[in-house]
């Protein structure tokens, strides 16, 4: 749409809109708005800018930007596409991207300039930058294919297993799965060694009113066993299971909950247990976190977290052993009641894992080393913020325990989602460090939160410090210089696991498996460049949603579970790139590489091969046999006259421009975000007065039906 100096201000705003929008409103897409209703919906559109939200029947569904590609040069398969290279496609965390897309951004901003009329206030040039820095950070999310490994190794349940539990012994390539009053075994290269085993409940005084059945939560390794833990009718309870046998333990309160719709977590770490589950069902207490077995049991107080919703907890052990510490991730009620503030918020806390209690009898049986701080998950570049933890995957340190990184799911209110990741060392150093807020004198010694060696008591005034003031002033920031996300996402990610891993040229890479809510796996490479989300995968035979998701950094595999199946998928699905040379390379999957002759996975192949996980231009690396353009296929389609027709050309890279082109010229666009699985074009009447005189439209014989000749590209 060019612009021209007899186009009105507004109309000239709208055209900036539209180079980074995709609006749907009642009329389709905001470009092919009438002037009717141009202008409510270029209102709302701002309204979406400036405040981040998604009203009436508008939906910002993506950021569109045109900058230069750096996913190599064009690659052509039989259709005649090619992908991509010489054109314009996706913005990425690349700076001199960011340039290119501000620059663009910048030329039509003075071109509105450049007419007398326009208003200049300082508000539209930061909603340019925010423009930009938003497409920058979307289009790399977004997964450039998909992928299918639906009924490669699975298996289906016999009953519906609305809560389930996973178990996977790592190294192994089975997995023990608790369901309704039922345990499964599946053994994924021995099918033979599968079993089912009933473990029901005695339901006995269980109301009728109340869900009386065995629901399984808890599968642990226990010595040469398995330790099985459910609900057992509202009498939680636990079995071991040894040789083949399995035998009742009894009533084991705080190791099950007594409803699978209880948020709960049990953490075991060889002889102690830790467990946020109420030992009565009505006693009126809020959840604590609780040492259930070791010496001494104790609770945290119940004024030091509001409403807790408890997401994981993990032991990191230091150079000292009485320094070792307790991390627990968990939501909490906001205590901030301003209206414009979250209602909730996302926390870790901490716990010297030798606390012994203190010295009074009020703190004899509770933690005295808890302190808690606000987990920050947000972008100020485009006023994003990501209140409501997911999930949390810890990735060890190599060398040093400090260098423990975690990996966070954040959503917001609309289902957005952030990625951030944090440094064990930076969260230590904050308990160590931080003032307490709210509190203002001297700090006593011991301070709060302190570790003391030898099993020495806390002493009470640092007890009632740490009890009345348990949240600490500095708050957790993502890593890095920007302090902001890894990277956020229209999608709404629930789950997350991170394989760290070297490629072929020894480059370490963490490669995350994130589950969608729509029954999905993306799979994002992280590096020192930014990141790349590669492929969604789909995991099941039907679409479900994901309930559990493991991973074995060891064999390399991930379990899956639905609420019907469980299944095996691998991490590397080096077939899933198709095309040759370039199009294994363009997928920069740090698994996967070019052996001559096929997209192989360097696990199988130990010999060289061609990658390009960080490279600016793959298609460079590879022979000349394969970098130069495939023939297109051609497909004849024919037609009576004066009909209409719909022109399907397949989309394979989500990160491509795909376009149609008639006499050379391009008659329809689809940009890179482009979700839909083809992009079409609509011919609306075929005419013999349109036909062309160097035969783009002939007349067959017979009934004279007419064929249009036109090609799809990617750019």
């Amino acid at each position: 749409m060019p612009l021209t100096s007899n186009r009105s201000p507004v109309r000239c705003l709208s055209v900036i809109l539209l180079e980074h929008l995709d609006v749907r409103g009642k009329d389709g897409r905001m470009g092919s708005c009438p002037r009717t209703s141009f202008f409510p919906l270029l209102w709302r559109g701002l309204s979406v800018l400036l405040n981040g939200v998604s009203r009436g029947r508008m939906e910002l569904i993506g950021c569109r930007a045109q900058v230069p590609n750096r996913d190599g040069a064009g690659i052509q398969d039989r259709r005649g596409r090619s992908e991509p290279g010489t054109g314009r496609t996706t913005s990425s965390s690349n700076p001199s991207e960011w340039i290119s897309l501000s620059s663009h951004s910048a030329l039509l901003f003075h071109r509105c300039l450049a007419m007398r009329s326009f208003p200049q206030p300082a508000f539209l040039t930061a909603l340019l930058s925010y423009l930009a820095l938003l497409a920058a950070g979307h289009q790399k999310a977004i997964p450039r294919i998909t992928a299918s490994w639906a009924g490669e190794k699975r298996f289906e349940f016999n009953q519906t297993e609305p809560h389930l539990v996973l178990f996977h012994e790592p190294g192994s390539h089975s997995v023990y799965v608790g369901g309704r009053g039922k345990l499964y075994y599946f053994d994924f290269n021995h099918q033979e060694n599968n079993f089912k085993e009933d473990i029901n409940s005695t339901k006995g005084d269980c109301p009728k009113d109340q869900d009386c059945d065995n629901y399984l939560t808890l599968l642990e390794k226990q010595d040469d066993g398995l330790l099985i833990c459910g609900t057992r009718a509202r009498h939680p309870s636990c079995w071991l299971r040894t040789n083949g046998t399995t035998k009742f333990q009894g009533e084991k309160r705080g190791y099950a909950p007594f409803s699978p719709n209880e948020n709960s977590l049990v953490l075991i770490d060889g002889d102690h247990v830790y467990s946020t589950i109420k030992k009565q069902e009505h006693n009126g207490k809020i959840p604590r976190f609780r040492r259930i077995k070791g010496d001494p049991e104790l609770y945290t107080s119940d004024t030091v977290m509001q409403n807790p919703q408890f997401i994981k907890a993990t032991i990191i052990h230091q150079n000292q052993s009485y320094n070792d510490k307790i991390y627990y991730f968990f939501r909490e009620d906001n205590p901030d009641k301003n209206p414009e503030a979250p209602l909730n918020v996302s926390r870790v806390a901490q716990l010297c894992k030798g606390d012994q209690g203190g010295e009074s009898s009020l703190s004899a049986s509770k933690w005295n080393t808890f302190l808690k701080a606000m987990l920050v998950c947000s972008d100020p570049a485009t006023n994003k913020n990501f209140n409501w933890l997911q999930d949390v995957f810890i990735v060890p340190g190599n060398k040093d325990w400090k260098e423990t990184r975690v990996y966070g799911i954040f959503s917001n209110p609309w289902n957005y989602s952030a990625v951030c990741v944090y440094s064990i060392g930076d969260i230590d150093h904050i308990f160590r460090t931080s003032p307490l807020k709210g509190f203002s004198d001297s700090l006593p010694s011991p301070r709060p939160g302190q570790c003391l060696p030898n099993q020495q008591l806390t002493p009470t005034v640092t007890f009632k410090v740490a009890d009345s003031h348990p949240e600490v002033t500095q708050r957790v920031e993502p890593m890095g210089l920007t302090k902001t996300p890894l990277f956020h996402s229209k999608y709404h990610y629930q789950k997350i696991v991170v394989h760290q891993m070297q490629d072929k040229d020894n480059g370490t890479f963490n490669v995350l498996f994130i589950a969608t809510d729509k029954g999905t796996i993306h799979k994002v490479v992280e590096s020192e460049q930014g990141i790349f989300n590669i492929m969604e995968i789909k995991p099941f035979h039907k679409p479900a949603a994901i309930q559990s998701l493991i991973l074995d950094s060891s064999t390399r595999k991930l379990y899956v579970s639905s609420d019907r199946e469980v299944t095996q998928v691998p991490l590397d699905m080096c077939a899933s790139y198709v095309g040759g040379c370039q199009a294994c390379l363009l997928a920069r999957d740090p698994y996967c590489g070019w052996t001559g002759s096929k997209c192989n996975s360097i696990y199988q192949h130990p010999g060289p091969m061609l990658q390009a996980v960080v490279h600016e231009d793959p298609h460079l690396l590879c022979p000349t046999t394969f970098s130069g353009d495939a023939k297109p296929f051609i497909s004849k389609v024919t037609v009576p006259p004066n009909s209409r027709y719909y022109l399907n050309c397949s989309v394979e890279s989500h990160h491509a421009t795909y376009s149609w082109h008639h006499k050379d010229q391009e008659v329809q666009q689809c940009e890179p975000g482009h979700q839909h699985a083809a992009c079409i074009h609509f011919i609306t009447i075929l005419t013999p007065e349109k036909a062309n005189p160097q035969g783009q439209w002939n007349t067959l014989k017979g009934r004279k039906p007419w064929r249009r000749m036109s090609h799809c590209s990617s750019a």
